[in-house]
């Protein structure tokens, strides 16, 4: 029998030349690797996207979508860690771009908090977490750039993403303490409801000298109130009127200022804490009667600290908001003329300015509301000879002349009446309002005091605007008396 077998019965056995022998010189895998193509998985990506955007544009009404509270700011923040680990964790050689990267992040980060200190760029009460936020960019900016050179396109996109995200993130925080901008609308340019131009107004003004029928809303408008004379600049003023400033027999409302603090501008008031609104739903509960509401300018920039008085540092910022201001209103706005028939509020540094202005011109003003106000002048963060010698010329008799507490104590105001109001959780702003409330009621002054739950933002002073406003209409003598306040009032001591 023969010992010899055909090759094709012989699968295992190994022929000189066959494809085995080449597929034993490629390598041990036998069976192809399929690999998507990059361009396929960009496209599949970048379509997946597009859809889901598409889809979340149509059903989300992002206008309104809250970016201090909610599910933005949790959704922000992961999205952020995971582009972070993205784009500067998950690399190769990734422990000799730290060695490099992170001493270079240190050095950005000294430099950029040592360049926001001197520019005083960081407002008072910042969060921890924007600090936190802030040293996170600089560390992946270092990272980035410790490994630009290795990195594919791809990877560097994702680590300027991750860039971008952070600064983001650091703003999303301090506007989560702050709330400059609620909502995306504000955030885009909205910066009041019923927006409108001077000729836009007078159109509003002929349609209901036509129909006799008042609007059902209210308007505001930017208009330009110069400091004429006084070595001051301002920015643009804010107006609000009420329905019933549209009605035929032209009717002369009392006007009430509000000061908006540092940093910031009169638009904080209609962006941020939506007085307008505020005004128009206390109009609509009185046939559409309210007090115009002018936010002028009290800074002359966004860092701005005046603390409203006249300086050589920023010009004559008291006699413009008690003697410019009132005059334009009257002249170019028809608001009454009468005595008592302008008040005044304001927000932070606005808060402290109100008190200072009314009680250095208790003619002028029949009432004044201080919102989380601190309790004596106070330039940026300085201390009290600081403030002195920087905005007082060191001076301490020009000071006490603009400090509530040496006013208070050395006059009375009778007939004058401050609404004081601070949030709970701003230790800072409600010792002074209790100070400031005692103080004043010792001086003949008429008082309320409230310190709801809150902090040292925009939020609380929407609600201190809301609480006060019926009770400052009334001081202007032009809606009834409150039945409800919500704060603890008193008369003045006699």
């Amino acid at each position: 029998m023969s010992t010899s077998t055909d090759s094709t019965s012989r699968p295992d056995t190994i022929q000189p030349g066959t494809s085995q022998q080449a597929a034993s010189r490629s390598g041990p895998h036998l069976r192809p690797h399929f690999r998507i193509p990059r361009w396929l998985l960009a496209v599949v990506t970048t379509a997946t996207a597009a859809v889901g955007a598409t889809v979340l544009g149509l059903t989300v009404n992002w206008g309104n979508v809250s970016i201090v509270g909610g599910w933005f700011p949790i959704l922000l923040f992961w999205v952020t860690v995971a582009v972070c680990v993205i784009g500067v964790a998950l690399r190769r050689d990734v422990l000799r771009e730290f060695a490099i990267g992170i001493p270079v992040g240190i050095v950005f980060a000294v430099l950029l908090f040592v360049g926001l200190h001197l520019m005083q760029a960081i407002p008072t009460g910042a969060p921890r977490s924007m600090y936190l936020w802030l040293c996170v960019m600089c560390l992946v900016a270092g990272l980035v750039l410790a490994g630009w050179r290795r990195a594919h396109w791809p990877r560097r996109i994702c680590g300027i993403v991750a860039l971008v995200l952070t600064v983001v993130s650091a703003g999303s925080a301090a506007n989560q303490t702050f709330a400059y901008y609620p909502t995306f609308d504000r955030l885009f340019g909205k910066s009041a409801n019923h927006f409108l131009d001077n000729a836009e107004l007078g159109a509003m003004r002929t349609q209901v000298d036509k129909t006799g029928q008042l609007p059902n809303h209210g308007a505001t408008l930017s208009v330009p109130i110069p400091g004429t004379s006084l070595k001051f600049t301002p920015r643009q003023a804010y107006v609000w009127v009420p329905p019933s400033w549209f009605a035929r027999n032209r009717p002369q409302l009392p006007v009430i200022e509000l000061l908006h603090g540092t940093p910031g501008d009169p638009s904080n008031w209609t962006k941020s804490s939506y007085a307008d609104a505020t005004a128009l739903a206390f109009a609509e509960q009185h046939h559409g009667v309210a007090p115009i509401l002018v936010m002028p300018d009290v800074n002359g920039s966004w860092g701005g600290d005046t603390e409203c008085v006249d300086s050589t540092m920023y010009g004559d910022v008291e006699t413009y908001l008690t003697k410019t201001v009132p005059e334009y209103m009257r002249k170019n706005f028809n608001a009454s003329n009468a005595q008592g028939s302008v008040a005044v509020a304001g927000l932070s540094e606005g808060g402290l300015c109100a008190t200072t202005l009314a009680l250095n011109n208790p003619k002028e003003y029949a009432a004044f509301g201080n919102y989380s106000g601190d309790e004596s002048p106070t330039y940026q963060s300085d201390n009290q000879q600081q403030t002195i010698q920087t905005l007082f010329g060191g001076s301490a008799a020009s000071y006490n002349a603009e400090n509530p507490p040496s006013l208070l104590t050395q006059q009375r105001f009778t007939g004058l009446a401050g609404w004081f109001e601070a949030g709970a959780q701003d230790p800072v702003a409600v010792k002074a309002a209790h100070a400031l409330q005692g103080l004043a009621a010792g001086a003949g002054i008429g008082t309320c005091l409230a310190t709801p739950p809150g902090g040292h933002d925009f939020a609380l002073w929407q609600q201190a605007f809301s609480d006060s406003l019926p009770w400052l209409s009334w001081k202007l003598k032009l809606t009834p008396q409150p039945q409800s306040i919500p704060a603890h009032c008193a008369p003045g001591q006699s």
